[in-house]
């Protein structure tokens, strides 16, 4: 297989990768955890990985041909969905774009425990998931899709089981047997 085919198809799986991870890692309150102050690197890496791929998909595929690339995306979305949509690359462009907006404020954000994610970061990360399941998941085919739709189903079962009521971040189960431990003391 041809070098920069391998370099732009390993550099977006490893950056799809990094991505569940550092998800995965959010989800579950990781960021909470000792873990909490790699996940800004994994964040970057990955970021870094997914333009490293577009970049190397301009480079040797498109030879930094906007139109051609438009025309690349155009027959992969009818190949794929059965319509031509060449204007898909600028969600590509957007993504890229909004994936770099976020990792600026994760390096340059005192977040903590006391301050909640600003809506438009969330906002944008929800946009990121679902680009990055339709490029795995509807785009692609074999293993990749099979480990695309994995990893969907195991984020929404990891978001599900970590869900926290919103008007309070008390463990009800844990106060509710501290409780009882108390009473039952007394």
């Amino acid at each position: 297989m041809n070098p920069s085919y391998l370099l732009i198809g390993w550099t977006i799986r490893l950056s799809m990768l990094l991505l569940f991870v550092v998800f995965v890692l959010r989800i579950s309150r990781q960021s909470e955890a000792s873990v909490g102050h790699w996940l800004k690197y994994l964040w970057t890496a990955s970021f870094v990985m997914c333009a490293l791929h577009i970049l190397s998909a301009f480079h040797f595929v498109h030879h930094w041909s906007h139109s051609a690339a438009y025309l690349a995306t155009a027959e992969e979305t009818h190949t794929k969905l059965g319509f031509a949509y060449g204007a898909g690359v600028y969600f590509n462009y957007l993504f890229l774009v909004v994936w770099g907006v976020d990792v600026c404020w994760t390096w340059c954000s005192r977040e903590n425990s006391t301050r909640s994610t600003p809506w438009v970061i969330r906002a944008g990360r929800w946009y990121l998931l679902f680009i990055a399941f339709n490029s795995v998941v509807v785009f692609e085919s074999g293993w990749l899709r099979t480990l695309g739709a994995i990893a969907t189903v195991s984020l929404l079962g990891i978001a599900i089981r970590n869900r926290r009521p919103k008007a309070s971040n008390v463990d009800l189960p844990g106060a509710m047997l501290s409780d009882l431990k108390t009473n039952g003391d007394s």
